[in-house]
C-alpha cells in the first residue's frame, strides 16, 4: 500500500487553515471594548460600508437592527462588520480545510461532512471561550453564521471542482 503525501498546495492551505484558527482565537481572546471600532475609523476607512448599510434593517438573533435601533449608522456599520467577519472568517477556514484535506479520506463524501462539522465544533469552541473573556457575549446564532460561512466555502469547493473534473474527462 502507497503511503499518502501531501501535496505542496495541500501543505499551504493547511498553514492557511490554521492560521486563520489561530487568528480566531486571538481575536476571542480580546474583549469587545478591545476590538470595537471608533465612529472615527469608521467614518475614516468604512465610510463606503456606511453608505451601503446605512438603510439596511436585519432581523439577527431574533433583534432588528437598522442605524436607528444600533445608535447611528457607525454603530450599524460595526455590526454588520462584526458578522461579515464571522462569515469570512469561517469561509476561509472552510476553504482551506477542504482543499489541505480533502485527499485524505477514502470515502469522498466524507471529507465536506467531517470538514463543516469540525468548523461548527470550532465555532462552538471559539464562542466558548468567548463567554470565558470578559466583556463578551457568546452566541449561538454566530456559531450558525460560522457554520453558514464554512458550508458555503466547502459547497463552492465542491462544485467547481466536480465542473473542473468533468471537463479534464471531455478533453481527454
Amino acid at each position: 500500500m502507497e503511503k499518502f503525501k501531501f501535496t505542496k498546495f495541500e501543505k499551504v492551505c493547511l498553514i492557511l487553515a490554521f492560521l486563520v484558527l489561530l487568528m480566531l482565537f486571538i481575536s476571542s481572546s480580546m474583549t469587545y471594548h478591545e476590538q470595537e471600532m471608533k465612529p472615527g475609523f469608521i467614518h475614516t476607512h468604512l465610510h463606503f460600508i456606511e453608505e451601503i448599510v446605512g438603510n439596511w434593517n436585519i432581523k439577527y438573533a431574533g433583534k432588528w437592527h437598522n442605524a436607528h435601533l444600533d445608535g447611528g449608522v457607525a454603530s450599524m456599520t460595526q455590526f454588520v462588520v462584526r458578522k461579515l467577519a464571522h462569515f469570512c472568517s469561517y469561509f476561509l477556514l472552510g476553504l482551506f480545510s477542504y482543499l489541505g484535506l480533502r485527499r485524505v479520506f477514502k470515502i469522498n463524501w466524507l471529507a465536506p461532512i467531517f470538514i463543516w462539522f469540525s468548523s461548527i465544533a470550532f465555532a462552538a469552541f471559539d464562542e466558548y471561550h468567548q463567554y470565558l473573556t470578559g466583556d463578551r457575549t457568546p452566541s449561538v446564532h454566530d456559531v450558525m453564521l460560522d457554520g453558514a460561512g464554512a458550508l458555503t466555502a466547502i459547497i463552492l469547493c465542491v462544485v467547481i471542482i466536480a465542473i473542473k473534473n468533468k471537463l479534464q474527462k471531455k478533453l481527454s
